[in-house]
């Protein structure tokens, strides 16, 4: 059977995905013709999307060796999204002024549009409504150089090539975070606007999987 040619992103994604569910443990080799045959893709794919969780952490490289599940420095973790929190409490401020009826509106279809993908969607469509929700609310902020510092802090700051939660638990806990920045922008509160913000980030087992694995002892 041909061997299709994906993107780099969707490859490394699945493999980010499977390794997050449990598939590989820290510290085992990911053979790269077992990823071949599973993922129907070239080996030229594969190491380019390997290439690309090297560059996140998620897995290490070993010259002449190959490519092993990394642990997570959960130190870089948390200094990362203490400056993601800053930046994105910052870009929501800026956005809180031109948030008008129609605005808000659009804000809670987004955060409808994640629920129901919570609810019945897939990885993809969860990570994809999430990014959309806060986007959106960052959108409105006329700093656009902000904006995009804080796009590409988020990104940095992602262990994985999609938002991937550990369990169901967590996704929920992630909509309730939504709701609850809706409600202090509908409020008008900067105060509580930067807090739900900077909570939802830092309290969020999708950002730092510990997280979740402290919720369960």
């Amino acid at each position: 059977m041909p061997r299709s040619t994906q993107p780099k992103r969707h490859l490394a994604a699945e493999i980010a995905a499977v390794i997050r569910s449990g598939g590989y443990r820290s510290g085992e080799w990911l053979r790269q013709v077992d990823l071949e045959e599973s993922l129907g893709a070239t080996r030229f794919d594969i190491r380019a999307a390997l290439a690309e969780l090297a560059l996140r952490q998620t897995v290490e490289h070993v010259p002449n060796r190959g490519f092993r599940v990394a642990q997570p420095d959960r130190q870089r973790v948390r200094d990362m999204l203490a400056v993601r929190a800053l930046l994105e409490c910052e870009a929501a401020l800026c956005a809180l002024p031109h948030l008008d009826e129609a605005a808000l509106r659009l804000l809670e279809q987004k955060a409808d549009a994640f629920d129901r993908a919570v609810a019945e969607g897939t990885t993809a469509s969860q990570s994809a409504t999430n990014l959309d929700f806060h986007d959106t609310l960052y959108s409105f902020a006329p700093n656009r150089a902000l904006v995009e510092v804080a796009a590409e802090t988020r990104d940095r700051a992602r262990l994985w090539p999609l938002v991937l939660w550990p369990s169901m638990r967590a996704l929920r806990r992630s909509a309730e975070g939504h709701r609850e920045i809706l409600a202090a922008l509908r409020a008008g509160d900067a105060a509580q606007v930067a807090g739900t913000v900077r909570a939802h980030i830092l309290g969020s087992a999708a950002n730092d999987p510990a997280l979740d694995e402290a919720a369960v002892e």
